[in-house]
């Protein structure tokens, strides 16, 4: 064959080649050729999600469309309305999930622990939702990587994610004022910052008036997350929290004079790593509450300053199926020491600073069993010692769930707990007259087994959910306050003399409908619960309903959007009441009142009742930014709510035991705001 015959065998091979291909490339390209595809799905305008163990995750951001009260939507007062978690009235603090006490349950920033996270009157939490991305609020400790609490748990995350550009939000109002921004400070590097600050006085002296009780009160926050990523899965970031109350409430009935200045300071570092399925986080952090209170009365003053300060180190590993860490901690303690003067004497507590340590160790497995079953197991170990005591527990911890995928989910857990540090105190009153104490050789550690079962069923389109839950807990080594204030300012007073020791039991169930889209948007929940203390000592031996329980609530929460400028909010609460204990005989005592009291916990408040109702105008300028103003009712229905009983004594020097009320019930608002 000549090489023009080649040339010519060769130019024939390829263009059959050419061809061939052409036409597998056609064929190809026939084979993958699909319709046009349209994927839908409705938006969570409400912003709360539930996980496969109970824990609801809920977007800060969102919470901002939430119904406004006095110009703010707290998070705490949000998370006292869900299913399982009791509404507290004005003049009482903190959060009780499924029956616990507010020492049993723990509130953190970032995984570290923030004590007495209220301010006055609870009205305000420390917490400015505009500086968070999430809250996790978990009503039972089913993890092992859950803190040393015997109840639930509240963590706030920070934005630890950088903005595109430089973002904020700022309110003006009538009681309080806050700014939130959150910006980039080069391109690895972004902060977010928070002010906020409230001047009830200047405006509703007059609603701040209770009977003849009159309160002058201020409070602020700030808050700062800064934040450097060193590479795509490496970042530190600083959290840092402070905040003060500054309180003076005169009680012109027993002529007294309350003067007090409290609050939190909180400092962490994180280190955090995220690469493929490994996921860590190590923190070191500080954080610390004191106050300062003092009691003036006709024939005695007193001091009673109490402080808690922790200094720590926190790990957490997740890596597949396995999580595992540690944690450990030194609390330094101030017990409320009393220093008081006048008739009573000279009293100069005994009560020392204590110093505890406290470790841990975790360990969780979630194993799969088919597509739609798995089982969570973990063990937590933990040593803690404190006034030459020494205490030891391993908590184990196991949860069974079930998700079909289709919307019904079914879920099964159990718990052992131990807990070290508990609070006690004669009010919680958002004032400071509760304090911190390790457990010791008279004080054992509070332990408790717990129970839960629950589910869950979502519309296929997830626009409605159906929730329900049971829960029992048993609970040991439970302690209550069961002396008042001039147990405190009495001469030699021994605090472990004014406390009860016994044992417990919570059970209850809860149900909850949840509309997570559309213009209508919030949910309806209705919680059983009964908390349940034995105790074996004295005159108050017997079983008794702890001081907290309320057995009925019912809460309903609303967001109406109907038009683009205009939406309107409403949050409606009726509960049960609280019980207390009433006097049997009134004594005067060098000018004062001393009343002996009869059977512990033996009385109910009134049924608490309170409408909260909003509305908001908004627009946008042409530059992008949001603006608004927000007109805001708390108590509509100028409902009488008992704030407490106490002693009252008439013009004809008669004695009577009474409920009191705010002067002014309804307490409306108005506050202008901007997001950029």
């Amino acid at each position: 064959m000549n090489n023009s015959q080649l040339n010519l065998l060769l130019i024939s091979t390829l263009c059959m080649l050419s061809a061939f291909c052409h036409a597998q490339e056609v064929d190809s390209m026939r084979s993958v050729s699909l319709d046009s595809v349209v994927v839908s799905a409705r938006r969570n305008t409400s912003g709360m999600a539930q996980r496969a163990d109970g824990t609801l995750v809920w977007k800060m951001q969102n919470l901002l469309d939430m119904p406004k009260i006095l110009g703010n939507a707290d998070p705490i007062h949000f998370a006292q309305m869900l299913p399982g978690i009791q509404t507290n009235t004005e003049f009482r603090c903190g959060i009780n999930i499924e029956g616990c006490d507010n020492t049993h349950n723990v509130v953190e920033i970032g995984g570290v622990p923030v004590y007495n996270a209220s301010h006055l009157l609870g009205l305000f939490s420390v917490f400015n939702a505009s500086h968070y991305q999430t809250m996790n609020v978990a009503k039972t400790p089913l993890n092992a990587a859950n803190a040393a609490r015997i109840g639930g748990t509240l963590s706030f995350e920070p934005f630890y994610v950088a903005p595109d550009s430089t973002q904020g939000e700022a309110s003006v109002g009538l009681i309080s004022s806050q700014a939130t921004v959150r910006t980039r400070l080069g391109s690895r590097t972004h902060c977010t910052f928070s002010l906020r600050a409230s001047y009830l006085n200047l405006l509703y002296s007059r609603w701040l008036r209770a009977d003849d009780n009159n309160i002058n009160y201020f409070f602020y926050d700030a808050n700062l997350t800064l934040v450097h990523r060193f590479s795509d899965t490496d970042a530190l970031a600083f959290d840092a929290y402070a905040g003060t109350d500054n309180a003076k409430i005169t009680a012109s009935g027993y002529l007294a004079t309350m003067m007090a200045r409290w609050g939190n300071v909180m400092g962490a570092l994180h280190w955090l790593h995220d690469k493929g399925s490994l996921h860590m986080r190590h923190t070191v952090y500080a954080t610390a509450y004191s106050n300062r209170f003092r009691l003036e009365m006709q024939e005695m003053k007193a001091k009673l300053p109490s402080a808690i300060a922790d200094v720590g180190y926190r790990a957490d590993l997740r890596w597949q199926q396995w999580r595992t860490g540690g944690a450990f901690a030194v609390h330094r303690v101030q017990p409320q020491a009393a220093e008081s003067y006048g008739d009573y004497g000279l009293n100069a507590s005994s009560q020392k600073r204590r110093t505890a340590v406290e470790g841990a160790v975790y360990v969780d497995y979630a194993l799969p069993l088919g597509t739609c079953f798995s089982v969570d197991a973990g063990i937590r170990g933990s040593l803690f010692r404190s006034g030459g005591s020494t205490f030891a527990a391993a908590d184990p911890s196991v949860f069974v769930h079930y998700d079909n995928n289709r919307g019904i989910r079914l879920r099964a857990g159990y718990f052992l707990r131990h807990q070290y540090m508990y609070l006690t105190g004669f009010s919680d009153a958002g004032l400071p007259s509760n304090f911190w104490m390790p457990a010791d050789a008279d004080n054992r550690p509070q332990w408790a087994h717990g129970a839960t079962l629950g589910g869950s069923l979502a519309t296929a389109d997830r626009r409605w959910q159906l929730s329900a839950d049971l829960f029992y807990r048993r609970l040991y080594n439970q302690t209550e306050y069961a002396g008042n204030i001039l147990d405190v300012v009495a001469t030699n007073c021994d605090l472990n003399s004014t406390l009860l020791r016994g044992n417990g039991e919570n059970y209850g169930a809860s149900v909850m409908l949840q509309k997570s889209s559309g213009r209508l948007t919030g949910w309806m929940s209705y919680t059983y619960t009964r908390a349940r203390r034995t105790f074996s000592q004295g005159t108050t031996r017997g079983t008794y309903p702890a001081s907290h329980e309320r057995p009925h609530e019912l809460n309903v929460v609303a967001a109406y959007n109907p038009w683009r400028h205009f939406g309107f909010g409403a949050t409606l609460v009726w509960a049960s009441g609280t019980p207390f204990t009433a006097p049997v005989s009134v004594n005067v005592l060098n000018g004062n009142i001393v009343a002996k009291y009869g059977k512990h916990n033996a009385n109910r408040y009134a049924d608490y009742v309170r409408l909260d109702l909003s509305a908001n105008y908004k627009w946008t300028s042409r530059r992008g930014t949001e603006h608004g103003f927000n007109l805001s009712v708390c108590n509509a229905t100028a409902h009488k709510n008992e704030l407490f009983y106490r002693l009252r004594i008439s013009k004809k020097n008669e004695y009577a035991y009474r409920p009191m009320f705010f002067v002014l019930p309804v307490m409306p608002s108005v506050s202008y705001y901007c997001k950029f």
